[in-house]
C-alpha cells in the first residue's frame, strides 16, 4: 500500500504523515516514510533528535540515470532498485519506520 499526503503548507501534514506511519509500524507493518518537503521535519516527527535530524543525508541526484535507446529517445531511471535505496540511504526510527530524506535545501539559490 502506498499512501501519499499533499496540501497546502501549514496543514499538518507532516504530523498526520507522522502519526500514521507510527502507528502502522507499531501494529507490526513495514513502514518506510519519505520527507520531500523543502522544511524537512518528519524525522522530529518520526522521533529523531535534533542531531540525528541535522545529520541526515537527502538523497543523492547520482542516483539518477539519463539514458538514451536506439531510437533516441531519453529517459531518466534510477541506478538502484527502491529497495536497495530504502536500504542504503534509509534511517530507522525509534519506532521502526524507515526514514528517506529526499533533498533539503541548503542555502537561498540552492534549488
Amino acid at each position: 500500500m502506498k499512501i501519499a499526503i499533499a496540501g497546502k503548507g501549514g496543514t499538518g501534514k507532516t504530523t498526520i504523515v507522522g502519526t500514521l506511519a507510527r502507528v502502522f509500524a507499531r501494529q507490526g507493518r513495514q513502514v518506510l516514510a519519505i520527507d520531500a518537503d523543502s522544511n524537512p521535519n518528519l524525522a522530529l516527527t518520526l522521533g529523531l533528535s535534533r542531531e540525528q535530524t541535522a545529520a541526515l543525508v537527502p538523497l543523492p541526484r547520482t542516483l539518477l540515470e539519463e539514458r538514451t535507446d536506439a531510437a533516441g529517445a531519453k529517459t531518466v531511471v534510477l541506478r538502484l532498485s527502491p529497495d536497495e535505496i530504502a536500504q542504503q540511504f534509509g534511517v530507522s526510527t525509534p519506532d521502526g519506520v524507515r526514514m528517506i530524506l529526499m533533498g533539503k535545501v541548503d542555502h537561498a539559490g540552492a534549488g
